[in-house]
This record gives C-alpha cells, structure tokens and sequence, in this order.
C-alpha cells in the first residue's frame, strides 16, 4: 500500500551531461485507502444480517429488498440535466435519507428492543451494512447539488 499515487523515476541524464531531475509517473497498482477499512465492518453486518435471517425463517428476500432500496433514488434522476459523476438534484433529498445512517439503526434498535418484529431487525441491518459498504467504495452522501461529500455525516 502506498500512500502517494506517483512513482519516482530515475534522474535521466541529458546531451550536455547534466542530470534532470526525477519525474513523477502514474501508479499502475491498485491503491488502497483507509476508507476501504470500512468494507470489513460493512461485511460483518451483512454477514450477520444473514444469519439472523436463517435464526428467524426470513430468507434472502429481505436482505436483498433493504439492500437495494437505498440506491432507488437515483431513478428519480433519469432524464433530469446532471454530469457524469454528479447525481440529479431532484433525487438528492431523498438519496441523502435513505444513505444516512440514522434510519437504519433506528430500525434495528427498535426491532431489538422487541417493539417490531425480527423482519425490521434483518432489514435494518441489511440498510445499514449497504450504507458501510458504500463508504467504504467511496459513495455515500452528497451534497445538495448532487456531487459526492467527503467524510462522515
């Protein structure tokens, strides 16, 4: 892992004899960041969405279902004016809702303290391990003209 995207070349000597100083050339290997640390958290919620699922019967519906819900807002953005890489304003409101974490945990607390049933507690799980494992790939919020934010909220 290295923490620069550039590799030094060797100094290169010229005609006249003198040496040019080193240049820096794009990194062809695969770099990655402290923000891919987040996959390891996001994979153990799933995993363990997965088991409380088969504790309680539910299958893999529900993991599916609240695993790809949360990206359902972007359909909101078709046809809408937005370049490559910025996400149609329209569709932030409701993309930003569904990619914060409170939601899902609410969820999860309010099916572990036994007020809804283990259905909410698998989905919430899954909503939330969707949103860690986002993080960690770079998406998540955006801001209110629709091009990604950095950090957490």
């Amino acid at each position: 892992m290295t923490t620069d995207s550039r590799v030094l070349q060797a100094p290169q000597i010229l005609p006249n004899g003198a040496t040019e100083s080193p240049r820096a050339v794009p990194s062809r290997r695969l770099r990655l960041g402290r923000r891919h640390l987040w996959l390891v958290p996001g994979l153990v919620i799933a995993v363990y969405a997965n088991a409380e699922s088969a504790q309680h019967g539910l299958g893999l519906g529900v993991l599916l279902l609240f695993g790809i819900v949360p990206h359902l807002p972007v359909l909101l953005g078709i046809g809408q004016p937005h370049a490559r890489g910025q996400m149609a304003v329209r569709a932030v409101p409701l993309f930003n809702v569904m990619h914060h974490p409170a939601p899902p945990l609410l969820l999860v607390g309010l099916a572990a303290a036994g007020v809804l049933s283990p259905f909410w507690l698998v989905g919430g799980l899954a909503w939330f391990s969707h949103i860690v494992v986002d993080r960690a790939f770079g998406d998540g919020l955006r801001t209110s003209d629709g091009w990604r934010r950095g950090g957490l909220p």
